[in-house]
């Protein structure tokens, strides 16, 4: 049966900005985004379907210039909640069977220092469907997990192309999934799950990730903040830098290493 997809909000309010509370489990500090409602549907092509498509999703603070992602959602009848990410790789426009995307979530929001049963891991390899895996922690690392199906509970396109921030031929990739199946639903998080992002490059031997972790280590994951809002009209990076840095706050749980990050 599909989850209830009505969530009350926790907030704190500062500067007359409301900001969602911080769970009290680990994370890594400083890295923390905001996931808004979507203004504009998402076509999901690996492009910019309009020069606006994702102007109405929050650029996360302490990206590596090699890269940009952003996320949004949105109710489809009320009923699902239908995650949407744009991840943009500046620097890779080489077509290699090693390039590969990865999207890692705790859906409860747990952390610990091994992925464990709500955490989860998307890994798109060579840029087709051949080399998309699921994965489900089982306490000490990662298990394949096939329970899904394609299209239905996540779709993946990515093309080499130019967008509004990057006007060089490089990778860009859109992501949809069902966040009312089991295997993405966030709503035991209170919808402020940690997720870790990572791209990277073959040919260069470059991996680029947010935050700069480990994909094996939830409580080095960073965090998203699930909100019914729209993304206010003057958010910029400095404000969301500024939210950043409050929710740490908030949340007073700072870690106190920075772990190296692995190429897979």
């Amino acid at each position: 049966m599909k989850r209830s997809v009505l969530v009350a909000f926790s907030v704190i309010v500062l500067c007359g900005i409301l900001l969602p509370t911080a769970l009290v489990n680990a994370q890594y500090p400083g890295y923390e985004t905001t996931n808004y409602s979507a203004l504009e549907e998402c076509v999901v092509d690996g492009a910019w379907t309009t020069d606006t498509e994702w102007t109405d999703a929050m650029t996360p603070p302490n990206l590596d210039e090699a890269f940009l992602w952003r996320e949004k959602w949105t109710y489809i009848e009320s009923t699902y909640i239908y995650e949407y990410f744009l991840i943009e790789f500046f620097t890779d426009a080489t077509e290699d069977a090693g390039d590969y995307f990865q999207l890692c979530i705790d859906l409860d929001a747990l952390s610990g220092d091994a992925p464990q049963a709500d955490d989860i891991r998307v890994d798109w390899v060579g840029h087709d469907v051949s080399g998309l895996t699921l994965y489900q922690g089982d306490g000490s690392g990662w298990v394949e997990f096939t329970d899904y199906t394609w299209e239905t509970d996540i779709y993946i396109v990515d093309t080499l192309t130019s967008t509004p921030e990057n006007g060089d031929t490089h990778w860009v990739i859109e992501v949809f999934m069902d966040r009312t199946n089991p295997i993405f639903d966030v709503s035991a998080s209170s919808y402020q799950p940690l997720i870790r992002l990572a791209v990277y490059d073959e040919s260069a031997d470059t991996l680029v990730a947010w935050p700069p972790t480990s994909r094996d280590v939830p409580s080095d994951w960073g965090r998203e903040y699930g909100t019914t809002e729209n993304i206010p009209e003057s958010l910029t990076f400095v404000t969301a830098a500024l939210l950043s840095s409050v929710a740490v706050v908030v949340s007073c749980y700072l870690l106190r290493r920075r772990p190296k990050t692995e190429k897979n």
